[in-house]
């Protein structure tokens, strides 16, 4: 997972090999299969993808593969990455028995990434839609 620590910082630039190690531990754990980390790679063996994923219960979904990270470097516009991301969580789910799957996606500046020809746009395409909003009061710094 060492690997994935340069896409990783695009969500966290601080973020350090330590931390990204530790955060990684309990999705490594999963030996059910329940929880993991997904990666995904281009022709030339780049990581291009990542998602942390967890099955559990959702009171208004059953049971919901619930992703968080998504992490996808999508270049030249060709939303490989997203493509093969999306599919790889449909087959986790199906594998998991899970209803639903919820995608965390991070806002950048307070405001959500929704444009057309993005990332999201591939998402709609593929059955995905806004739900809910996260919302978070951040009550200490992450370490």
């Amino acid at each position: 997972m060492d690997r994935a620590l340069p896409l990783v910082r695009g969500l966290r630039s601080d973020l350090s090999l330590r931390e990204w190690r530790s955060y990684c531990a309990p999705f490594l754990d999963g030996a059910d299969g329940a929880c993991g980390l997904e990666c995904v790679v281009d022709e030339k063996d780049y990581l291009i993808g990542l998602a942390g994923y967890k099955a559990r219960p959702d009171i208004r979904h059953g049971r919901v593969l619930v992703v968080d990270p998504f992490v996808a470097a999508d270049l030249y516009g060709r939303n490989l990455a997203a493509r093969m991301l999306l599919a790889r969580l449909d087959a986790l789910a199906d594998r998991n028995q899970c209803d639903a799957i919820h995608i965390s996606y991070e806002a950048v500046d307070g405001t959500l990434p929704l444009r057309p020809g993005n990332t999201y746009d591939r998402m709609s395409d593929m059955g995905y839609r806004v739900d809910s909003l996260r919302l978070c009061k951040q009550l200490r710094l992450a370490v």
